[in-house]
């Protein structure tokens, strides 16, 4: 009913305005090219002969982060022959894609023929954005997907409220993949009670998670170097971030956190000096832009910096509320707290939680004062022993090794 009423709503607009014959011109011109660039999509796939040396990456940002970032890096590192495309923005800049890797636009023409052409396709989301597309029999897709841990759903009763044409691309991403690349038990069922179902799962980690172990300690003091130097950090100083996950309004009343209170508590329970990163949902960037025009020294907006994971690993302390990121926090065992103003109303309305929050390792804040309470009472004790029991109990299988055997199984796929 409610999408009825809409078209009837916009009938009766455009009629009252006297646009009613141009805009159905419009509408039907519109749809037209939409027909006419699908079909020949479908002409231009089979003049793109497979290149069996090639491997297309792609993320939900088309930024070069997440999963894919990992894995392109350690297939460059030991087997630097092989063709890597990545995609970019349909807009300016370049996606932070380094210069040794191809890039294409999202959505060109060359953006097909090098998706048309590679043999394997990693991606971190649903296939295609705007553009539908239909991959070839003989090329081999591997989801890597960008949660793990989180608790928020993502189920089909859940996205059947997403636009059509996500709905339909998620359907065809699920039945076209031969891969899922996993860190868990809980991401396995969460998966295949989605739209992988009958995918092979490799229960391999998540290739962005291996800079959060030992063996990658050298690469993240590089980084906080390189990070602080960036935006004029001392070196002595600590980090917290808050970054919490977007909701279906769109709206910043929930993220009402008190950042002098927080530093100050921190400053109490810590000890040392301490800068807070802020950053929102990607979806949410466009309207953080204005929401953020003030903000105070201590605070640092990062909505932008391309990839999320690096600041991941750099942090000292996580404040999320529902973001699935903080789960990735808790492979470097440091402090993390949720900050959530609105549990009920995000169980019943958005998306809903695989396990109750209240199973979490984090101590749960649904104001600033008890997020002040639970920073000065934290107890590390109590908190890692709370965080080997949730890693054990949602089949946890990260070692830091994980980009390894993800560009392992792509060099055997190239191979064979």
């Amino acid at each position: 009913m409610g999408i009825i009423k809409k078209i009837t709503k916009k009938f009766l607009k455009e009629i009252i305005d006297g646009n009613f014959f141009t805009w159905m011109l419009t509408v039907i011109l519109n749809k037209l090219g939409i027909l006419l660039s699908l079909i020949a999509r479908a002409v231009f796939k089979w003049f793109c002969k497979i290149d069996s040396n090639k491997v297309f990456f792609m993320t939900q940002e088309s930024m070069f982060t997440c999963n894919p970032k990992y894995i392109s890096e350690e297939l460059y590192k030991i087997r630097p022959q092989t063709d890597i495309v990545w995609r970019i923005p349909d807009i300016k800049g370049d996606g932070a894609v380094p210069y040794h890797y191809k890039k294409v636009r999202l959505n060109s023409y060359e953006y097909f023929r090098e998706l048309y052409s590679a043999k394997i396709i990693v991606t971190n989301s649903f296939l295609f954005l705007q553009r539908p597309f239909f991959l070839k029999k003989n090329q081999v897709l591997i989801e890597t997907w960008h949660g793990s841990l989180g608790l928020k759903k993502h189920n089909k009763e859940v996205i059947k409220s997403d636009s059509l044409l996500r709905v339909f691309s998620l359907t065809y991403t699920g039945k076209r993949t031969d891969y899922c690349i996993i860190n868990s038990t809980l991401e396995e069922h969460s998966l295949k009670e989605t739209y992988w179902p009958n995918t092979k799962m490799m229960m391999y980690g998540h290739p962005r998670n291996d800079i959060m172990f030992p063996a990658f300690k050298e690469k993240r003091e590089e980084l906080r170097r390189s990070i602080y130097k960036k935006y004029g950090i001392p070196a002595d100083t600590q980090i917290i971030m808050y970054a919490p996950t977007f909701r279906n309004s769109k709206s910043f009343e929930y993220y009402n956190l008190d950042y002098s209170r927080v530093l100050d508590a921190v400053k109490q329970r810590f000890g040392g000096e301490w800068k807070l990163f802020l950053r929102y949902h990607p979806s949410m960037r466009l309207l953080a832009l204005e929401f953020n025009s003030t903000l105070p020294d201590c605070v640092i907006d990062l909505t932008d910096y391309p990839d999320m994971q690096e600041l991941v690993a750099i942090t000292d302390i996580a404040i999320t509320d529902y973001s699935s990121w903080v789960y990735d926090f808790i492979l470097s065992r440091k402090p993390g707290f949720l900050f959530a103003t609105d549990i009920e109303e995000y169980k019943k309305h958005d998306r809903g939680f695989y396990y109750p929050i209240e199973t979490t390792p984090f101590a749960i804040a649904q104001d600033n004062d008890q997020l002040v309470q639970a920073i000065e009472s934290y107890n590390d004790d109590e908190y890692l022993d709370k965080v080997e029991a949730f890693l054990k109990d949602k089949g946890c299988v990260e070692d830091g090794h994980a980009s390894e055997r993800t560009a392992k199984l792509i060099c055997d796929i190239l191979k064979h």
